[in-house]
């Protein structure tokens, strides 16, 4: 059996971090051990947090798979086995996902569509979810990775602090053969709403240069065109006046940040 290691970034919520933790503890796949990144001092963000975790162990040979979860996505005790025999049914599949729900129930995250300018999820009803099914890109909240995968695509892209590193990393792997999945029989609680809901402008400006840097990677070529979903659709206009209007919105937060500096406020 091999071991999974599981990567979890966490920044100030105990109690979040607690549950977490403890559903770690209650997998029934029993072979899987917790590494936590706390930023609460340090705060080096999402991306880094998990490059941490990914050169300490992905290079190990008794690790066979890599858990990154948020610090607020509560796997079901199975989630763990589920996605790994998923994986070992299938040689070519890299990534595996769980469903993504609320705690209602209802679906946060049954796959990825759009990428750029900004993420969109699938949110179809529950019971659209039967089988097995491929996804553009594989959400940073919640996955499975082989370890193999890491070593042969590389870490998250450090140049994405925050945002859009999972679907650089899930682009990058599916364009050296790998396929990503989301795996329905797997389930996870995980409110997607809470990491977008902030007044905080410093990390705003984050994301927007995140953002920014997505796009000129990706968007200037044809790879893009044929990973992504929206990619036939999209004109060089278009992304030229996507990438502007982010430009704006950056000098914008840059702005606002300075104004507070001067005012002594954060």
């Amino acid at each position: 059996m091999s071991r999974v290691q599981a990567i979890i970034p966490f920044f100030k919520e105990q109690d979040k971090l607690a549950r977490c933790v403890r559903q770690l503890q209650a997998q029934t796949y029993r072979d899987v051990d917790i590494f936590v990144r706390d930023n609460s001092d340090d705060n080096i963000y999402y991306t880094a947090a998990v490059n941490e975790g990914l050169k300490k162990y992905c290079y190990a040979a008794e690790i066979g798979f890599v858990a990154i979860l948020n610090q607020d996505a509560y796997l079901a005790p199975d989630a763990i086995e589920c996605l790994v025999d998923f994986l070992n049914r299938h040689p070519d599949a890299g990534i595996a996902c769980p469903l993504q729900v609320s705690d209602k129930g209802e679906v946060q995250w049954g796959g990825s569509l759009h990428a750029f300018p900004t993420g969109v999820h699938r949110r179809d009803p529950i019971d659209a979810y039967k089988i097995p099914c491929e996804t553009p890109w594989a959400n940073g909240a919640a996955l499975l990775v082989r370890t193999e995968v890491v070593r042969e695509a590389g870490l998250f892209d450090r140049n994405m602090r925050f945002i859009c590193s999972d679907v650089d990393f899930s682009f990058t792997a599916r364009a050296r053969g790998w396929k990503a999945y989301v795996v329905p029989a797997a389930r996870c609680e995980h409110t997607l709403d809470s990491s977008r809901r902030t007044t905080n402008f410093e990390l705003e400006l984050i994301k927007v240069q995140d953002l920014l840097y997505f796009a000129r990677k990706w968007l200037s070529g044809e790879l893009f065109r044929s990973l992504s979903l929206e990619g036939p659709n999209l004109s060089q206009t278009g992304i030229r006046m996507q990438i502007e209007k982010l430009e704006r919105a950056r000098t914008e937060l840059q702005g606002i940040l300075q104004g507070c500096a001067a005012s002594g406020l954060r």
